[in-house]
């Protein structure tokens, strides 16, 4: 029903916007509304134009059926009709039918919207006057024959009153229900404006608001807020309904279709009934059927349970069997509940009769105190993932074990454990790590040899500035990234010519630009490359500053990753001991003494701390002084 009045009033909008439609196609009002202002509009021509169009509009409106006609108003009622066609533009109302509300403010902001937006628009039905309800249809008119939908030269706009034409497709005299209704309602604010007669009583405009914002109104609120579903509670009247709702299209307006949940509800109340009658007659019999064949089913039933545990047991040991992973499984005293073929095969173990027996059955005692250790406990996870190498003889393993406890009464506080051997896996990511801690350090030396006063600066930042994170206690991961860093921080000198790094003259403005400009080479050319951690970022800001006045991007504070600032003291501190071939070093001591001054402002005043600890106990880094 919902759809069926949906489809109904959509048409009849669809009509109406074909009516206007036409007459805002009308290559004679195109014209008419495309001429200048200043054009002489009493020539013959002109009101003979204006003659017809007002003729047009006149005989459109009564075609259309929706505007009261002038025949049927009498002398005394015409200030009281409001409704019509006009033709309206930036200037005003070029023309309009008799009765047309020429004034009214709702009829400006349709004008308004149609020439902001450039396409039609439908109001939503409002109150003219009192309690009168009107909605407004208006359509843009372009110049003749124009394909621009900006080139709108005026707007013909209808004032339309609902009352006989729309208002009568919501009556239903066909239905046999006696609680059916059906109204067009509006979304305000979090309540309901209803813009169709309502029953017993209701005014038309009757608004409910809601008391809070998490909670509907009423039925068509909350049906409103769930087009296409159905919501059941109470209506504008409070009386319990069944309702559902539907957007009109090319409206904000809404259509709900409602009836009364006592009226919906009652043919299935007396199916309910009649079903649950039946079901505890159902009942009744099953269960007396039930206690009939219990002892007789009982057997036959304990015997195919049997049978299929038997089945799945076996079908769990095939499963065991075929996977080369070595899988044991240990009861709360350690010993042995089961070991599949791939761990008895490769320990050469019968699997015939392990159960009950200890761990270092199948392991030496070493190997099965660790396997043993790393057993969840009480208050841990359930499962615990480990990796662990162990050596067997004269051979070496690498495995991911997982230990899997086991909640099943039959099992309780007893461990499965799966070990997947990684060895092969392990071998080729110490190859891969090796080879890249080869390419980076050939990288390094390239990095030196192109600039040859800062011979060593690579692997001399790169040891300073470990020794700095682990004082700092980072973790592993995080002091492997910053280490790759320190390798690569001066990548982008390749890019600056050699001559201009080793001479001994003092650098231009533009030479200095350039040389700045190695940080960002070096994020071009680290850029391409996957890192474990934030490598590049590290590289970047080793030349930031606490207060803001480093570069490249003049970063502060906490917006400076720690291993950066790590790396800034690291680059310094290497740069001011380290003899040139231009200058000696400075001594330790005096470089800290210069880094402590500038703690705060330029480094991190944690970091020079933990250098300063480094530094007392690394008298080989004096060397560093030393030109070779």
């Amino acid at each position: 029903m919902a759809e069926s009045q949906q489809n109904a009033v959509e048409s009849w909008f669809e009509e109406q916007m074909i009516n206007i439609g036409e007459l805002a196609s009308n290559p004679l009002l195109q014209l008419y509304a495309s001429q200048p202002a200043s054009d002489d509009k009493d020539d013959e021509t002109s009101r003979g134009q204006l003659g017809h169009l007002r003729n047009l509009i006149n005989a459109r409106a009564e075609q259309a059926g929706v505007f009261t006609p002038v025949k049927s108003v009498k002398v005394n009622q015409a200030n009281t009709v409001n409704d019509g066609l006009a033709i309206i533009n930036d200037e005003g109302v070029m023309l309009a039918t008799r009765y047309f509300p020429l004034d009214n403010e709702d009829v400006k902001q349709a004008y308004l919207q149609v020439k902001q937006q450039g396409a039609n628009y439908i109001s939503d039905i409002f109150e003219f006057g009192v309690k009168q309800p009107r909605l407004i249809v208006a359509i843009p008119v372009s110049s003749v024959q124009s394909l621009d939908s900006s080139d709108i030269r005026a707007v013909v706009i209808a004032v339309i009153n609902p009352e006989d034409s729309l208002y009568s497709l919501l009556l239903k005299n066909w239905v046999t229900t006696s609680t059916e209704e059906t109204m067009l309602v509006a979304q305000q604010d979090n309540g309901v404006r209803y813009l169709s007669p309502l029953k017993e009583g209701y005014e038309l405009f009757f608004q409910q608001s809601a008391l809070s914002a998490d909670a509907p109104v009423n039925a068509e609120a909350e049906a409103i807020s769930h087009v296409g579903g159905f919501s059941m509670m109470p209506d504008y009247r409070r009386v319990p309904v069944l309702a559902t709702a539907r957007s009109i299209r090319n409206t904000s307006m809404y259509l709900v279709q409602k009836i009364d949940e006592r009226e919906a509800l009652a043919e299935s109340s007396v199916h309910q009934k009649f079903i649950l009658t039946v079901f505890l007659l159902a009942v009744f019999i099953v269960t007396v059927s039930f206690i009939a064949v219990w002892r007789h089913a009982t057997s036959l039933r304990l015997q195919k349970a049997k049978q299929r545990l038997e089945a799945r047991a076996a079908l769990l040991n095939a499963i065991g069997d075929s996977i080369n992973d070595h899988i044991f499984l240990l009861d709360h005293n350690n010993k042995l509940v089961f070991i599949n073929d791939a761990l008895a095969t490769s320990f050469s173990i019968d699997n015939t009769d392990n159960r009950g027996k200890a761990l270092n059955h199948i392991f030496n005692n070493d190997i099965t105190d660790r396997l043993q250790s790393i057993k969840p406990v009480a208050g841990e996870e359930d499962v615990r993932n480990k990796e662990m190498r162990l050596q067997f003889k004269d051979r070496r393993r690498d495995f991911h074990i997982s230990i899997v406890g086991l909640n099943h009464p039959g099992y309780k506080q007893s461990y499965l454990y799966v070990m997947h051997d990684i060895t092969e896996l392990k071998d080729a990511q110490g190859r891969h790590n090796r080879l890249m801690d080869g390419i980076i350090s050939t990288l390094a030396q390239v990095i030196d040899k192109h600039d040859p006063h800062c011979a060593n600066h690579s692997q001399r930042t790169r040891e300073v500035s470990v020794e700095i994170a682990r004082a700092m206690g980072l973790p592993q991961n995080r002091i492997n990234a910053l280490s790759m860093a320190a390798l690569l921080a001066n990548i982008g000198k390749l890019y600056i010519p050699a001559e201009m790094l080793t001479t001994l003259d003092p650098l231009t403005e533009e030479e200095s630009k350039l040389l700045r400009k190695n940080i960002d080479y070096s994020v071009e050319i680290l850029q391409g490359l996957e890192f474990d951690g934030p490598v590049i970022d590290f590289v970047q800001q080793k030349n930031e500053c606490l207060d803001g006045s480093g570069y490249p991007k003049g970063l502060s504070g906490d917006e400076i990753y720690q291993e950066s600032r790590i790396l800034a003291v690291a680059n310094a501190f290497v740069a001011m001991t380290s003899s040139r071939a231009y200058r000696s070093g400075k001594p330790i001591k005096e470089v800290l003494d210069i880094m402590i001054a500038e703690a705060d402002s330029r480094y991190d005043r944690h970091v020079v701390a933990a250098l300063f600890h480094v530094a007392e106990n690394h008298a080989d880094w004096d060397s560093w002084q030393q030109i070779n």
